[in-house]
């Protein structure tokens, strides 16, 4: 380290940017490209509004249904 530079650390949890070729999406990850808030996306989900799945106690949103939801032509 030169100059006060700062060491990085590895933490291994850092997510990649979402991708819109993706096929699911966790539902910060949905959030963040779409521009809603989680509150909003989660809400949505137990209205049976937005539909998902469930894996272990994670829940991921396809695309398609992601596309449905905010009423885009695929």
């Amino acid at each position: 380290m030169e100059g006060g530079e700062l060491p990085v650390i590895e933490t291994g949890r850092e997510e990649p940017e979402p991708s819109a070729e993706q096929l699911a999406y966790s539902v910060s990850e949905a959030a963040c490209l779409t521009g809603l808030s989680r509150d909003l996306l989660y809400d949505q989900m137990r209205r049976g509004n937005l539909p998902y799945v469930k894996i272990g106690r994670r829940r991921l949103i396809t695309r398609q249904h992601l596309e449905q939801f905010l009423g885009v032509a695929s």
